[in-house]
């Protein structure tokens, strides 16, 4: 025989059957539980000694492509892909490894998205510009093929470099409403020696 009792809890167990579906919620949701523990509190971050700080955020995400700050790029002028694994980064179509670019130039690392906020060319073959009088201390970045130039420091667009050749003029033409678009600049630090990226 089968008590109706069998079915309601009791007032014992009220407190087992909250913390079973509250477990069995946080299993559901573990996107989140991933989002909160993949943060790092800023606190003890220390930003790389050779970088200036563009920003305030604190989102700081580990880099798993790096064990340490020796495994950095360390060749001067020349834009360098380290992959990230950071969700926010990731897009499987474009960036699946959540790759951000870092160039070294004058002693200073930056750290910026991997591809032109204009044309969306990956900026592995960008050159590496001296500052302009618009640019002050902070060098410039010119896309190799629709020749957008940015601010390295703060990714805001300058005047351009070069002139865009006939596809790459093509493409800024088509693309005329991502041409003011900054290029997204990510800070670097460590902490407990780990690589950590701040996210917008």
């Amino acid at each position: 025989i089968i008590s109706t009792n069998a079915f309601a809890p009791s007032i014992n167990n009220v407190n087992t059957i909250k913390s079973s579906s509250s477990l069995m919620m946080a299993k559901g949701r573990r996107s989140l539980r991933k989002t909160v523990q993949s943060g790092v509190n800023s606190k003890g971050v220390k930003p790389m000694a050779d970088q200036d700080m563009t920003s305030s955020r604190t989102n700081w995400v580990p880099v798993k492509g790096l064990s340490s700050m020796k495994d950095l790029p360390s060749m001067e002028n020349e834009v360098q892909l380290v992959d990230t694994q950071a969700e926010k980064l990731v897009n499987g179509a474009t960036n699946p490894t959540g790759a951000v670019s870092v160039v070294n130039y004058d002693k200073k690392t930056y750290c910026f998205a991997s591809s032109c906020s204009c044309c969306q060319i990956p900026l592995t073959k960008a050159k590496v510009l001296p500052p302009s009088d618009e640019t002050v201390d902070a060098p410039r970045l010119s896309c190799d093929f629709c020749k957008a130039t940015y601010n390295v420091r703060t990714g805001e667009r300058v005047e351009n470099a070069e002139k865009a050749g006939l596809l790459g003029g093509m493409v800024s033409g088509l693309f005329s409403k991502s041409d003011k678009v900054p290029l997204p600049i990510y800070d670097l630090g460590e902490k407990s020696g780990q690589v950590l990226i701040n996210l917008p």
